[in-house]
């Protein structure tokens, strides 16, 4: 198969592609990919740690005030245009994935133009812009919830999750996990990820919730983003709590595994993939989130007993202490919590996804849906 890959930005974008793209290469060896993203962003140091070949668009974000700032996008975005062209034209897809982001709308745009089948994974519960763009001519559009808002076409959606890569639903076991990053095996296990990207909101309020606790309470993995691993790495050395900073943590299955609890944003990709492991969290939305999408997310894992909830707005280092002692002193809670986040979870999403994607590959039947070009 020949299939091109696009959308970036965040991580949240990013993981599903990862999990569909490990998928795609158990089915087919003979696998032609390329993936279409921005330059110097995330997804493509992701490309080059995964082996997959990147091409780049220079397009940038609307402004969401007039500016001048909008023409010069403008004038970026037409010439994007130009260039999906010139890389379809090049690579000749048999299909193109879009997972999001602004960055995803001029390859899937002109791929359609050029009759090229195109389908999309929205990862929220409201489909974002560029998703919504190119809905109308999507041969499928693969949706994380039944009740998604903003109109997709109903004869080409498809409700399969939030797809994660394998080693989500096949983690180590979490006494190798532990050992593997030089952690105590015996001790209870704490993994702060703020995202991608990081958070420095959580950042701070863990640095000063972690004050004061005993070396024998419990030890942390803490993945902090470029931007605070030096003030994280001074706290630990004032701490009695061991502590592992990193600015990004590549194999995040191993540290999903290793940890008892987890604090987290609440984007869709985190919270599937701490529904795929069955962990008890505390999820912090991100309080800034595309129609609040995070709140959202995070308030369906509470209701289900799967999660707290505790928004920005409400967090200081007392409650986060408060909060995290309440799950480390309590394994119960932490068993019917992770039992909770576990019945959430679509572990086989990647796989309905591939398989919807091969027949729309090789069953010329699969390529005249109701709503598709």
């Amino acid at each position: 198969m020949r299939i091109m890959i696009t959308g970036g930005g965040t991580g949240g974008h990013i993981s599903p592609a990862l999990a569909i793209i490990e998928e795609l290469r158990r089915r087919d060896p003979q696998l032609l990919l390329q993936w279409v993203g921005c330059k110097d962003k995330l997804e493509e140091k992701v490309c080059a740690r995964n082996g997959i070949p990147f091409r780049s668009l220079p397009v940038s974000g609307w402004p969401r005030s007039q500016s001048i700032r909008r023409l010069w996008v403008g004038i970026k975005l037409l010439y994007s245009f130009l260039r999906a062209s010139l890389y379809l034209r090049a690579f000749q897809p048999q299909l193109v994935v879009g997972v999001g982001g602004y960055v995803s709308l001029p390859l899937m745009w002109t791929a359609q133009r050029m009759g090229i089948p195109t389908v999309l994974h929205e990862q929220n519960k409201t489909l974002g812009m560029a998703n919504r763009m190119v809905a109308p001519r999507a041969k499928r559009i693969f949706l994380s919830y039944a009740d998604t808002a903003g109109n997709p076409p109903e004869a080409a959606s498809r409700v399969v999750g939030n797809p994660v890569r394998a080693g989500f639903v096949h983690p180590p076991e979490q006494q190798a996990a532990r050992e593997g990053l030089g952690l105590d095996p015996d001790l209870p296990t704490l993994l702060v990820s703020g995202g991608s990207q990081g958070a420095h909101a959580i950042n701070l309020a863990v640095a000063d919730a972690l004050q004061g606790l005993s070396a024998s309470r419990l030890q942390v993995i803490w993945m902090t983003g470029k931007e605070d691993l030096d003030m994280a790495r001074n706290t630990a050395e004032t701490l009695d709590v061991p502590v592992l900073p990193f600015a990004y943590i590549d194999d995040m299955p191993q540290a999903f595994a290793a940890a008892d609890i987890i604090i987290s944003r609440a984007g869709a990709s985190s919270t599937a993939e701490i529904a795929a492991m069955g962990k008890p969290s505390i999820l912090i939305p991100y309080p800034y989130a595309t129609d609040n999408h995070q709140e959202q997310n995070a308030r369906a894992f509470e209701t289900a007993g799967a999660a707290h909830c505790l928004l920005e707005s409400e967090m200081s280092a007392t409650v986060l202490r408060e909060r995290i002692l309440e799950l480390i002193d309590n394994p119960e809670r932490r068993d019917a919590m992770g039992s909770a986040a576990r019945d959430l979870a679509n572990p086989l999403a990647a796989e309905a996804i591939v398989e919807e994607l091969m027949l729309l590959v090789f069953n010329t039947d699969a390529h005249s849906v109701d709503g598709a070009d």
